[in-house]
């Protein structure tokens, strides 16, 4: 039952939404489920095995606000080499359950943990590695799937060397400093390992996260490096990003002023629906600063002018309450279809288009 409920989750944190089947892939797959196009920074999803990583993550993750914005964080990133216009996206095909814990081990020859008798503020042989997570990218031509690159996340949440819990954090400069010197080890298993030869000339993404604290700040994980890796190496970038869902504890912590407008535009559409409705966002924070919110709003609607009647209720909710600082996009779907949409447009007004 535990095994059904992690692959379960694990395929709801990819996916998000509904499944459609579909015959794929030289490898051949058995579904592939597709995010709405109206929204292009979301993959279509290809499914072929499960990825052996996913119980270890939802075990390690799964009660922490990490669980989403690491999947999540990672497809963001990957756009700009993985274009979600024609990649399919896949759980981590390559990236076996044994080479993860030899990585995530001090002893074995593929190890990315500090060295034994490494000191990092005052912490001898710290555990600095926790998880590592894959994502591969497809391109579809027929009814089959080629390979065009992979996506890595290795989760950086610092320990003691018997993966006990610090006294004191460390510093954020520290992390950053062994998470560049994590790529680089990560880089040379990828490229020189005999169980990555099917990969070892693809194009690879290599991001650092650094894992919440959840001692003193639950909602702090965040993606702090990334390294575009093609013929050689790529360029080790920092970062500061995050992805927040709205309405949650997390975002009442980390954006307070937008939760409270969230919070207001939710309650208002409750109160006009004659039946339930869900309203559910999901924001990108660049630098502690808010970049876009997409949002998706649920409604159960007999009579178009219902739905015209709810999608204004949305509209002038987030025309009057929500800054003009960053983009929304609210997707107003009527059971499971889309029905309407919504633009605010960082400086515009609102702007409201109906499906038919």
């Amino acid at each position: 039952m535990r095994k059904l409920v992690c692959a379960l989750l694990a395929l709801m944190m990819l996916v998000g939404c509904h499944q459609a089947k579909e015959s794929v892939q030289e490898q051949t797959a058995n579904h592939t489920a597709s995010m709405d196009s109206f929204d292009d920074s979301y993959y279509k999803i290809v499914k072929f095995e499960d990825s052996e990583l996913r119980e270890d993550f939802y075990l390690d993750y799964g009660s922490s606000t990490d669980f989403a914005s690491i999947g999540r964080g990672l497809q963001i990133l990957s756009t700009p080499y993985f274009s979600t216009n024609n990649h399919y996206m896949s759980e981590g095909q390559y990236l076996k359950l044994a080479m993860q814990k030899e990585m995530v081990s001090r002893s074995s020859q593929y190890s990315l943990q500090p060295k034994k008798g490494t000191v990092i503020e005052n912490v001898e042989n710290p555990t600095m590695l926790q998880n590592i997570q894959e994502q591969d990218y497809y391109v579809k031509s027929g009814d089959k799937y080629t390979l065009k690159g992979l996506s890595f996340a290795l989760i950086l949440e610092p320990r003691k060397s018997d993966n006990s819990r610090l006294d004191s954090a460390m510093s954020d400069g520290a992390i950053k400093s062994y998470g560049e010197e994590c790529i680089e080890k990560f880089y040379k298993v990828i490229r020189s390992a005999d169980e990555f030869e099917k990969i070892k000339n693809l194009p690879i993404l290599i991001t650092v996260y650094q894992a919440a604290d959840t001692t003193t700040d639950p909602t702090s994980g965040r993606y702090i490096l990334k390294s575009y890796c093609q013929k050689e190496l790529g360029e080790i970038s920092t970062l500061n990003q995050r992805t927040v869902l709205f309405a949650s504890e997390q975002a009442t912590k980390y954006d307070k002023a937008t939760a409270s407008a969230f919070d207001t535009v939710k309650t208002s559409l409750k109160n006009a629906a004659t039946e339930a409705a869900g309203f559910v966002g999901e924001a990108r924070y660049i630098d502690d600063e808010i970049q876009s919110m997409v949002i998706k709003a649920h409604l159960n609607v007999k009579t178009s002018t219902e739905l015209m009647y709810l999608t204004s209720i949305i509209a002038d909710g987030i025309e009057s309450k929500f800054s003009d600082d960053f983009n929304v996009k609210v997707l107003v779907y009527s059971q499971d279809d889309v029905e309407a949409i919504i633009i605010k447009d960082k400086g515009d007004s609102v702007k409201s288009y109906f499906m038919n």
